[in-house]
């Protein structure tokens, strides 16, 4: 089955049944069904084939979900983009995506016109402008007019979404539906250039299904949504798991302030409430009335994206009556890997137990399996593990062996099978649950004039979990200021990027090969 298949069973299931409730209006799974088809139709008609990818530059709204419907159902896959990038960010995904239409809202179009490899299919949420088709008119164009999009094309160059060489990787679904891709969710990587990870309609569904039976999730359960949609962790958990089961989803535009959020949990009777470790950290020393504390409907609540600090589980644990769960997952893997059971026991500071049908073991540096206590690379294998990285077949040699996943998370698997996460193994900098690899900030410092060497860390903040903090020398004669260097880097790299602390030193820690000992950094 797709995902667009199961959003048709839903509503056909359930079709007067609330499917989004956004700034005061209720959108119904029938509706949000019909729209999705119109614009599949739509996007057909102006030349989307099956095989081929479409990206959303979307806030939180409603037309989120139908643009990612709408582009499934045509056979295509979606790139859902990071609406913190800045315009060259977002032309490096289009370009490698090989993305052929995008989808964005007018609130980007300053953006979207400095791109240099822009869609020649521009579709806005708003009034059609400057070359591009408008959203809605497309939907009510062909409203009533259903596709039945055939087997996708061979993959043309620069536009392969079928894994490395265009082969599947799981040879359990080769050839099925459920195997071609369904979303290209681009997560950073080590050289500094995000790569796509090919998620299938199989993956999505089966950590959707595997997330419902671990959460003991029904229809009758209410979601709030306040992360961003296009990340993986959310679109999963807090979008497309409710949509599978007919539940309903309070969608919010915006975190801030945070008494939106705390309304929205309050009067729309939530009652399954996601969020990342900064958001529970700050709930965590809040103390609300008894009496707003019996007016929720809150049954669970779950923290993702990020490890969850002890002594933030503790104190919320003090505060409030309904358990607050600590999962892990990452993009390549669907995204959710594990997650403390809610009837059984939960072992503070771990992350739970596997997800039904996902193994998990540590390994050593040779791939061998390590006995229960023994510290070693995460890996994963799984219906939910991705097909691979979008046209980048060293990547996914190097990420896929015998088809375990390798994390690059350090960590160990009790004798109960409880994983616990000890380091990372890689550089990765998590600034609200979004990726930040150190060498993408360096190669953009490196670019500045006055900046001789360069190294970025994470460090801990007390509100933000953990930001990149910039070690840097300068050229001679130079003299840069902290703001010099963050002015210059916000028109360069999305804000949350951007180095929270810089310190200028007179020379960095080195290895006798020249390789920077940031390990050094990070004890001073």
């Amino acid at each position: 089955m797709t995902l667009g298949e199961r959003l048709s069973q839903t509503a056909s299931a359930h079709p007067r049944r609330v499917a989004v409730v956004f700034e005061g209006r209720r959108y119904r799974y029938k509706e949000i069904n019909d729209m999705a088809g119109a614009l599949a139709t739509g996007l057909a008609s102006l030349g989307l084939k099956p095989g081929c990818t479409a990206a959303i530059l979307l806030p939180n709204c409603p037309e989120f979900p139908v643009a990612f419907f709408g582009i499934v159902k045509a056979g295509a896959a979606a790139v859902p983009l990071n609406t913190f990038l800045t315009a060259t960010e977002i032309d490096y995904i289009l370009e490698d995506s090989g993305a052929e239409a995008l989808i964005y809202d007018p609130a980007f179009k300053d953006r979207v016109s400095e791109l240099k490899h822009a869609p020649k299919l521009l579709i806005s949420v708003g009034e059609a402008s400057d070359g591009a088709v408008s959203f809605r008119e497309l939907i009510d164009k062909h409203r009533g007019i259903n596709i039945s999009p055939s087997p996708p094309s061979p993959p043309v160059k620069g536009g392969e979404i079928n894994g490395p060489g265009g082969t599947p990787r799981n040879d359990d679904h080769s050839g099925s539906r459920d195997d071609e891709p369904a979303a290209i969710f681009y997560t950073s990587g080590t050289t500094g250039y995000p790569k796509g990870a090919v998620l299938t309609h199989g993956n999505l569904l089966s950590d959707a299904d595997a997330c419902t039976a671990m959460f003991k999730l029904t229809r009758k359960d209410r979601f709030l949504l306040f992360l961003p949609m296009f990340h993986s962790f959310s679109f999963l958990v807090c979008l497309l798991l409710p949509f599978t089961l007919g539940a309903r989803v309070i969608v919010l535009p915006f975190v801030k302030p945070f008494s939106k959020v705390v309304k929205a949990v309050v009067f729309g009777r939530a009652t399954f409430f996601v969020a990342i470790p900064a958001v529970y950290n700050l709930l965590s020393m809040k103390k609300f009335p008894k009496l707003i504390l019996r007016l929720l409907a809150l049954r669970l609540c779950v923290s993702g994206a990020a490890p969850l600090s002890r002594e933030t589980l503790d104190r919320f644990a003090v505060n409030y009556p309904f358990p607050l769960i600590e999962g892990y997952g990452l993009t390549e893997a669907s995204p959710v890997v594990s997650c403390n059971p809610i009837d059984r026991e939960r072992k503070p500071g771990s992350a739970g137990l596997p997800l039904p049908g996902v193994q998990v073991r540590a390994v050593d540096e040779d791939g061998r399996p390590l006995p229960s206590g023994s510290v070693g690379e995460l890996t994963v294998k799984g219906p939910n593990v991705m097909k691979g990285y979008h046209g980048n077949e060293d990547a996914t040699r190097e990420a896929i062996v015998d088809g375990w996943l390798h994390t690059g998370d350090m960590g160990y698997l009790d004798e109960d099978g409880y994983i616990f996460i000890v380091d990372r193994k890689k550089d990765l900098i998590l600034v609200h649950g979004m990726n930040v690899y150190p060498r993408e900030v360096e190669e953009a410092l490196y670019k500045h004039p006055a900046v001789k060497d360069a190294a970025v860390i994470g460090v801990t903040d007390p509100h933000h979990g953990e930001v990149p903090k910039a070690f840097i020398t300068v050229m001679e004669g130079a003299s840069p200021t902290e703001k010099d260097i963050k002015e210059y880097l916000r028109g360069r790299l999305a804000s949350y990027k951007v180095p929270r602390q810089v310190e200028f030193v007179d020379s960095l820690p080195m290895t006798p090969t020249g390789k920077v000992l940031k390990r050094r950094l990070k004890e001073n």
